[in-house]
């Protein structure tokens, strides 16, 4: 079971709005967590409200080989395979899940090393954004993340439940980072 927190000091003014069209992508996550992690629906209630209006992500992906990801596998201690970020409008909820690496099941069957995904936080937080997990090294005790800077971060693997909520009045961006622990 992994989750640590992480520091990675990086300008990262170009994921913004400002130099990004989070347009091109808009989505939700609710229908296939629904199907797929149902025992968690059933432990902590339905989520009935939740629907494709109030669980919207923006989201763009991006070329782990660009050269402003030099050096990021080895300060990560991970072989990347995915780097995405994600604008969150303000009142939506990215609901309760674990993170399951579909996706790197299919894409790498027969890599038994243990998948990661850092979220990281592209701007200082701002009131009403963030991110509640259940904090495995500490009794499974829920934890609110916030108050955070650029740059810091959570890393964990499919073990820890997360959820990510804007409450704000302003767009929250994160940074996910994907792949396999060198360790």
């Amino acid at each position: 079971m992994i989750l640590e927190k992480i520091k990675l000091d990086f300008d990262y003014s170009y994921f913004l709005a400002e130099k990004q069209d989070y347009n091109f992508h808009k989505g939700s996550c609710i229908s296939y967590q629904r199907e797929e992690q149902n025992d968690l629906y059933n432990e902590y209630g339905n989520g009935y409200s939740y629907d494709e209006n109030n669980t919207v992500i923006q989201q763009l992906w991006y070329d782990i080989k660009d050269p402003i990801f030099d050096g990021w596998e080895d300060k990560l201690n991970m072989d990347i395979k995915t780097v995405s970020t994600i604008m969150q409008p303000p009142g939506n909820v990215v609901t309760l899940h674990r993170d399951t690496f579909f996706k790197f099941k299919k894409l790498y069957p027969d890599d038994k090393r243990t998948k990661v995904r850092l979220n990281l936080y592209l701007e200082d937080w701002k009131i009403g954004h963030m991110i509640q997990y259940q904090d495995i090294h500490n009794n499974k005790k829920w934890t609110t993340s916030v108050d955070w800077k650029a740059g810091d971060g959570l890393l964990w693997d499919s073990s820890v439940l997360h959820l990510s909520c804007n409450a704000g009045q302003k767009d929250k961006f994160t940074m996910q980072v994907s792949g396999f622990r060198r360790d």
